[in-house]
């Protein structure tokens, strides 16, 4: 089951780290990454679920960072539509904040 309040957190320190070291921190950033990434990739039909209805417009701006790892790692034509559904529904800034994630997410699909 995919704790929530983790991903929360993930998020807090992804930020935290954007604003402290204006994204020079390749480590901590990575770091991030590979949490997210196994999160949403053990089971990506509850990472679908948890990202269409569990967060924020600005947790899947930063979320959207890992939409080609989850994409590349499980080949999920699901994750594929899921992160076009989720698209449409978001603000507009969020909307073309994620839209080259998600052509990179499209372009890791073998």
């Amino acid at each position: 089951m995919i704790d929530v309040n983790e991903i929360k957190a993930i998020v807090a320190e992804r930020k935290r780290i954007s604003e402290e070291t204006q994204d020079n921190w390749d480590d901590g950033i990575q770091m991030c990454w590979d949490k997210f990434t196994a999160i949403f990739t053990k089971d990506i039909a509850e990472g679908i679920s948890v990202l269409e209805n569990e967060c924020s417009p600005d947790e899947i701006y930063w979320i959207s960072e890992i939409f080609e790892d989850i994409a590349s790692k499980t080949q999920s034509k699901e994750f594929i539509a899921a992160i076009h559904r989720i698209h449409d529904k978001m603000p507009e800034d969020i909307k073309k904040s994620i839209e080259i994630d998600i052509e990179s997410a499209e372009q890791a699909m073998n």
